[in-house]
């Protein structure tokens, strides 16, 4: 199949039906920026080819907004992809379905149509367009010439990509069903063979003990080629982590310096911001002492007042103590003036007689001292009356008089001791601790110049750490979608998986060296068993069946083996005539396909020393995919006798400038139809015109039209421009 135009009609960023694309038999370049289009060309043909079609609205996401946006309600409009090709004649299929405005907001998608033409002894004649891609542009073909982005172009990251390729292209597929069915019959041989061979009386004995050993040395055998499967499937799957590891070896690597950088300079931060913390400044010294800090005279002034004050109270405690003193001695020494009696002798003490006394003899009217009657009125009776009444004066006299000593003992000049605990304070304040606080001023300077020196440190570690977290925001961006978590493991896992590989590739050297041992005892009992003279001639006839079938079926085996061999062999060497020619001024090594364990095929580029290039660059692994996708092509001509275009889209990302027009000038002389969407020949969006005159390709520009918003979808619109012929 030859491509020879492809018409877009509101294919999203594609708006009306002037975008048009004619395609030379050899290369034809499509130039686009970032959001031209580029993608979405290559999209637009994805839909065409994909023959099941979708139903309803799901299709409403291919129609142009900028077309939706000009419909008024009630009008219909068209998308639509259409290609012309050469194949067998020259054929055309269309893919296409209506839309229409329903409401301000809504659109209504009719059926999509698959419309295909072709021409016949009969004329023109419109056929179904699904079974028309079908036949000349098949699932197959598409899957090894269609490619979007670079990542895309190792086709045989696709584990059943090489049966596929061997299913189509190779003789191989003819000997599985033989294989297959001289298997079965070299079973149902032997099985009758040993039937016979243990009924027959001459040798049924060792018939019988050889048949158990050769089925426990194949049971040993068929198990230790599981475990040698098993074990080069693990070696394959550590070489292949190892391989992404070594990828990301280099960058790992880096990022590891990075952080452990990062982790000393957080440490310092960490110790900084604690010592910062540790400067206790605002508490011990602010809080408690600054206001005598600053001012050491009103400390001083503070305990003379305080000193001042204890004299003066103690002056006036004493003097105050010396009038208590003279009252209570005056009290004291006064004694009260008594009356004598008559002839002057001493009255009786106050308290004789007592109270009882005195009132027992006025209420019998008699002295009871001397005798003599005292009648009421008498002068006897009033000196008794008097003399009680003077006791009961005395009495009340001596207790009132108690109570004002009392008093007058207890009275105290200063009620509270204030004065006293401001003098102790004072004292307190005096000596090492009015030293102390004299130094607090000092103190609280030094600490405050200390954290600020602490956090200018802490300032520079700061700044450190934010570069060293540039630099490694810088190498995640260069890395791609690769964490830091992966980065990290990836560091940790490398080592242990070369360790891991290494164990089993050791222990795959043993096992095989089991196998070969284990297989030698298994021929050397079968060769036991033929070598049996069986006396039946059935059985003489069942064993050269046996063995001839035998024989067949290993010679299958190895033909299927060395068929297999003999076309990666031809695939590999179509691929290197390709690479040679793709990267003749560079140096490109040698593309290797080394099949795997589990049958699937690696593309791998060494070295002419046989030393493999683990590291090939961008360009390198473009070049070295293409080219084997190049000679698919070469096998997919020389065995189905058809040719198909090879399309591309951003698959050259990785050229520099003065790769590229080496690269597409090569392309361009190659009798193969090659579509390549690419930003390549353009800098700052700007098309190198000159660089597009050495080609002898058409070449097109895509680009989104002037006037956008860049808010707004519906004003994004793709214009086509044929910059050359």
């Amino acid at each position: 199949m030859i491509i020879k135009e492809i018409r877009i009609k509101n294919f999203r960023s594609y708006y009306g039906d002037n975008n048009v694309f004619e395609f030379s038999d050899g290369l034809t370049l499509i130039l686009g920026d970032n959001g031209d289009g580029k993608t979405t060309f290559f999209e637009a043909l994805e839909w065409l080819f994909k023959t099941e079609l979708d139903r309803g609205n799901q299709e409403l996401e291919n129609v142009s907004e900028m077309r939706k946006s000009k419909l008024e309600i009630g009008d219909m409009d068209e998308v639509s992809v259409f290609m012309s090709f050469e194949h067998n004649g020259f054929k055309s299929v269309e893919k296409s379905f209506t839309f229409e405005r329903t409401g301000e907001n809504s659109f209504k998608v009719g059926k999509v149509y698959y419309t295909g033409y072709e021409n016949t002894d009969s004329g023109r004649e419109q056929v179904s367009g699904k079974l028309l891609v079908n036949r000349c542009y098949d699932a197959f073909i598409q899957r090894f010439s269609m490619f979007k982005g670079e990542s895309r172009l190792d086709v045989f990251d696709d584990k059943t990509a090489l049966k596929t390729l061997v299913d189509k292209f190779s003789d191989i597929r003819a000997f599985d069903e033989l294989v297959e069915h001289v298997i079965e019959f070299e079973k149902k041989s032997n099985a009758a063979y040993l039937k016979e061979m243990k009924s027959d009386d001459k040798v049924s004995k060792e018939a019988k003990e050889l048949e158990q050993k050769i089925k426990r040395a194949s049971d040993d055998v068929a198990q230790i080629k599981k475990d040698i499967n098993e074990k080069k499937t693990s070696v394959e799957l550590y070489s292949s982590k190892l391989k992404e590891l070594e990828h990301n070896q280099e960058t790992s690597e880096r990022y590891k310096e990075i952080e452990d950088r990062r982790k000393t300079q957080q440490e310092k931060k960490n110790k900084l911001q604690s010592q910062i913390s540790m400067v206790d400044y605002n508490h011990a010294l602010l809080d408690r002492y600054w206001i005598l800090a600053p001012f050491p005279k009103i400390l001083q002034e503070f305990k003379q007042k305080c000193s001042s004050f204890s004299k003066e109270k103690r002056k006036q405690e004493r003097d105050f103590d010396r009038q208590q003193a003279e009252e209570i001695g005056k009290r004291k020494a006064v004694k009260e003036i008594k009356e004598t009696l008559v002839n002057g002798s001493e009255e009786l003490p106050w308290y004789l007689p007592d109270q009882d006394t005195m009132q027992e003899m006025i209420n019998d009217h008699i002295c009871k001292v001397c005798g003599r009657p005292a009648p009421e009125g008498s002068e006897a009776y009033n000196f008794m009356v008097k003399k009680l009444n003077d006791y009961i004066k005395h009495v009340e006299a001596s207790v009132s008089q108690k109570e004002k000593e009392k008093n007058l003992e207890e009275k105290t000049l200063f009620k509270f001791n204030h004065i006293e605990k401001m003098h102790s304070l004072s004292i307190s304040l005096s000596g090492s601790n009015e030293s102390e606080i004299a130094n607090k001023a000092t103190e609280i300077i030094e600490r405050i110049d200390l954290v600020s020196r602490l956090r200018q440190d802490l300032k520079v570690i700061e700044n450190k750490l934010q570069d060293i977290m540039d630099e490694k925001s810088r190498l995640l961006i260069q890395a791609g979608n690769v964490s830091e978590t992966v980065l990290e493991k990836d560091f940790k896992d490398i080592k242990g998986l070369f360790e891991q590989r290494g164990r089993a590739e050791i222990r795959l050297t043993e096992m095989n060296g089991e196998l070969a041992l284990k297989e030698k005892q298994l021929r050397d009992l079968q060769n036991e068993m033929d070598g049996l003279n069986p006396s039946s001639g059935q059985v003489k006839v069942l064993r050269d069946v046996h063995r001839a079938l035998e024989v067949i079926c290993k010679a299958f085996a190895n033909a299927k083996e060395a068929n297999l061999r003999r076309f990666l062999s031809e695939l590999e060497e179509k691929a290197n005539e390709y690479l040679d020619v793709l990267s003749a001024n560079d140096f490109h090594g040698v593309v290797r396909l080394r099949q795997t364990a589990d049958e699937s095929t690696e593309i791998k580029l060494f070295s002419s020393n046989k030393t493999e290039i683990t590291k090939p660059s961008g360009s390198q692994k473009t070049e070295m995919y293409i080219s084997v996708l190049f000679a698919i092509s070469d096998f997919t001509k020389e065995k189905r006798d058809e040719d198909y275009p090879l399309i591309f889209d951003a698959a050259t990302s990785s050229f520099g400038d003065s790769k590229e027009e080496e690269f597409y000038n090569v392309i361009d002389g190659l009798d193969k139809q090659c579509i390549i969407v690419t930003k390549d020949f353009m800098t700052k969006g700007v098309v190198r015109s000159k660089d597009i005159e050495k080609l002898s390709c058409p070449v097109y520009r895509i680009k989104k039209a002037d006037g956008f918003d860049k808010n707004n979808m519906a004003t994004i619109r793709t214009t086509v421009t044929k910059l050359k012929d």
